[in-house]
């Protein structure tokens, strides 16, 4: 089921997450930015699909604005660094720290959410999506 939502419906919720240096950090510690949450894995095709266009966007857009958290759901975190260093991707890469919150228990992924910079879902896609366009930039972005 495909589903774009964007009306403010769910808060950025508080939740535990350990990047590549091991480092714990809440994902409310990103609030008072943009934030793109993809949510995928290497064993999901649709997921390694649109990864490409999301490192595009990551490119074109600034770090002022927005921030991107790619949340590896893999058993094996080593798996996404191997896959994410293969590919050349470069934007941050976490693994979940404790239990996901309910807005993040998902029947499928991909799933990408976008909030704004008071922490409101704006933005909702289950399913994958070509993510190298200007619709996105300008969320991100304004």
């Amino acid at each position: 089921m495909e589903e774009d939502t964007v009306e403010g419906t769910a808060d950025l919720p508080s939740f535990l997450m350990i990047n590549e240096n091991r480092e714990k950090i809440n994902l409310r510690d990103f609030q008072g930015r943009k934030l793109f949450v993809n949510l995928w894995a290497t064993w999901c095709p649709p997921c390694r699909a649109e990864l490409p266009s999301i490192q595009k966007l990551y490119n074109s857009t600034s770090r002022d604005n927005s921030e991107f958290i790619m949340l590896s759901l893999d058993d094996n975190f080593q798996s996404a660094l191997f896959y994410f260093s293969q590919e050349k991707f470069n934007f941050p890469l976490f693994q979940p720290a404790q239990n996901l919150p309910e807005l993040f228990n998902v029947r499928g992924i991909p799933v990408t959410f976008i909030f704004d910079e008071n922490g409101k879902l704006i933005y909702r896609k289950d399913g994958s999506d070509d993510y190298d366009k200007d619709k996105f930039r300008e969320i991100l972005e304004n």
